[in-house]
Order: C-alpha cells, then structure tokens, then sequence
C-alpha cells in the first residue's frame, strides 16, 4: 500500500477495466469507482473495452493513469498489486479485446502519461457470475485501509 500512496498524486486518472458481467472480472470496476471516490481524483469506467478510451485518456489533465483491473498474478484471490505495465505478461489472464500492457504503451508513448496498473487477483470470471465475496470483501478491505484524501 505505500507504493501506491507515493504513485497518487491530484494529476491522476482512475481507469476502471472489467466485464460487469464475468463475476470477479468486474473488480478492476468496483475497485477502481470506490478507490476514486475515497481520494476524490476523476474515475473513467472503461468496463471491456479501454482501448475505446483513449482520446480522453489522452486528453486528460492527468498526468499519471492507474488502471484498475483484475489479473491473474497465480496469487491468492483478492490480492491487490500495484505493478508497472511491462511487468504484465502476455500470459496474464485478461477478458478485454486490448491488453493492458499494450494499452498503457500506446499512452505512455503517444501522451507522455505515466502509467500503473492496480491488479486484483480473481476467483472466479464466469460468465453471468456476480462478485464473489472474498473479492468484495478485499476490495472493501483495501479501500479502508487508504486515507483519504482532503478536498481542497
């Protein structure tokens, strides 16, 4: 968590990743909505399809993008990890047309933005599955444990 507390900054973007519909892949959306709210910085729900977003993810006063998503690190569901772009594989589980690493590379290069993805391990990514508690749970838990940010 103090990795994550220095990457905040009032130039960051929130980027939610997810299918609402394929039970824990939704965390990256949870976790990513309740996160900005908690620090009052701007959210952008990109649910499957990030690649969609990024004319305003460009055009955004942000300076750094945290993309919030669930991935596959082989841990223990519900374990959140802060992790730079490259260090996701392509081996990584993902359920979007457009992977995060690539996606980050194409705004790293075309806008100069720093990017970061806070991955959520999943349990379960069926289809027509709700979140699972142990997912919702950590997702509250980790929230929690953030200060939060004072408005100005």
């Amino acid at each position: 968590m103090n990795q994550l507390k220095q990457y905040l900054s009032e130039h960051l973007l929130i980027v939610g990743v997810g299918n609402p519909l394929r039970g824990d892949d939704a965390a990256g959306l949870v976790l990513g909505e309740k996160l900005a709210a908690k620090l009052h910085l701007p959210y952008l729900c990109c649910e499957e399809v990030p690649e969609n977003y990024i004319t305003e993810m460009i055009d955004s006063e942000a300076d750094s993008i945290l993309i919030v998503d669930a991935v596959d690190f082989g841990a223990a569901p519900g374990h959140i990890n802060l992790v730079s772009p490259q260090q996701l594989s392509s081996e990584n589980i993902s359920t979007h047309n457009c992977s995060v690493s690539l996606l980050a590379t194409v705004l790293e290069k075309a806008a100069g933005k720093r990017m970061m993805v806070l991955g959520i391990q999943p349990n379960s990514v069926g289809w027509g599955h709700q979140l699972s508690q142990v997912i919702a749970e950590a997702i509250d838990d980790f929230v929690t444990g953030l200060p939060g940010s004072s408005p100005d």
